[in-house]
């Protein structure tokens, strides 16, 4: 039979095109032991039609429109605006143009227990919701199947979100939109949803209460760090407690990082290259400096791929909300690892779900070498070090603790 059932599941994206465009809902989204969703097929229902195959990306990949691409980096004049977005804000810059022009604009957003989803707002107060880094698999929901709707009553659409959700959504409408804009990220991979509330649970408990809020790189807290800032609402008072987080000696946010926790089709993706699906790309460039030697971009900048007409027409109609330097392919790729090679896929990757239904949290993310007060000692002094305040230390001093280091690194 011709179904999604011939799909190997190391390459599926869960984007649900082909659950939505079954015409005799004969697909299911299944959640595996490690948390990620899969199709099931019910073939009693299944007629066959392979229209589920048709809509897959995976089974049936997009073509890009020949174009040739224009890269930029770029951030928001407004300052305020800036501060409030991630990078050089601009999601928020084009999103505020769809907006203003009547559209919709959908994006990853926590909802009341900090699950990510894919959600639409539809006015400038709402634009929070979508700020913001969020590092896990964000459910696509019903969110293709209202972005049509939105399409066909003639209303401008926003849709971001990772390349393979918007090559779903691509392949899910069979049709291209003039109103429909895309904008896909340049990712690493995506942790499970199942994961993420496991470590909440986790953190929750050793700070006392819920976690009620999570920003990743909070620009409170650094910003182009790998900071996070927590806030916690305890039973016994009516304030909640804020607490930052180290991103490199924090279980979760760490091995993210590393890449040892991603959905198993994220170290195979195709869209780890210049081959993308939206019709701009957005990322982060803290590099921007490196080309710019006298530009202080500490307050964000973000790098703009644009990929295809639409994209070019989109981006010059909002081009005075931004600043702008032109950036080639060839200074930026060396620096963009996830948009030439998908994330390696590391050994513990094959082990380090393991448990996560059975193990309490404290257990579970006591396997996580982040547990260690030795680890974290070393990655903050390591950290010393590359500052420079090593400097101030006799030579003596500084070639023990580089031997330190180098011993703790082989045993870890």
């Amino acid at each position: 039979m011709s179904t999604v059932s011939m799909l190997d599941r190391s390459k599926c994206y869960s984007c649900r095109s082909c659950l939505l465009s079954c015409p005799k809902n004969a697909i299911e989204m299944v959640e595996n032991e490690e948390g990620f969703l899969y199709p099931d097929v019910n073939h009693e229902k299944c007629i066959d039609c392979g229209i589920c195959v048709k809509r897959c990306p995976a089974l049936s990949p997009f073509a890009r429109e020949k174009f040739k691409q224009i890269s930029k980096a770029a951030w928001l004049k407004d300052d305020e605006k800036l501060s409030q977005s991630a990078s050089g804000g601009l999601f928020a810059g084009l999103a505020e143009k769809v907006l203003e022009d009547g559209g919709v604009v959908f994006g990853a957003a926590y909802d009341d227990d900090l699950k990510v989803r894919q959600i639409f707002v539809e006015t400038k107060s709402d634009l929070w919701k979508l700020k913001g880094s969020k590092y896990v698999e964000s459910f696509t929901g019903e969110s293709f199947r209202q972005a049509k709707e939105f399409l066909e009553s003639g209303r401008k659409v926003l849709y971001s979100g990772t390349p393979c959700q918007i090559a779903g959504l691509k392949k899910y409408l069979a049709n291209d939109y003039e109103n429909l804009l895309t904008a896909d990220l340049v990712c690493h991979g995506v942790p499970s949803q199942k994961l993420w509330l496991k470590y909440l649970e986790w953190l929750g408990k050793r700070t006392g209460g819920k976690i009620v809020y999570y920003g990743f790189r909070d620009k409170d807290v650094g910003g182009w760090s790998c900071g996070g800032k927590t806030k916690t609402k305890t039973k016994t008072k009516t304030k909640t407690k804020t607490k930052t987080i180290d991103g490199s000696c924090d279980p979760y946010y760490a091995s993210f990082l590393r890449g040892d926790t991603y959905r198993e089709s994220c170290y195979s993706c195709p869209f780890s290259s210049m081959e993308r699906p939206g019709g701009v790309t957005m990322g982060d460039f803290f590099e921007v400096s490196e080309f710019y030697p006298d530009l202080d971009r500490t307050r964000g900048s973000s790098l703009l791929i644009i990929n295809n007409g639409k994209g070019e027409r989109f981006f010059n109609s909002v081009e005075d909300k931004f600043e702008v330097l032109p950036i080639s392919e060839r200074q930026y790729l060396p620096v963009k690892g996830n948009l030439q090679v998908p994330s390696p896929r590391p050994r513990v990757r094959n082990c380090v779900y393991s448990g996560i239904d059975i193990l309490s949290p404290n257990k579970f993310f006591k396997r996580f070498k982040e547990h260690s007060a030795f680890y974290v000692f070393a990655v903050k002094t390591r950290r010393i070090l590359r500052m420079g305040i090593s400097t101030a230390l006799p030579l003596p001093m500084k070639n023990a603790l580089k031997r330190f280091l180098k011993k703790f690194k082989r045993g870890a």
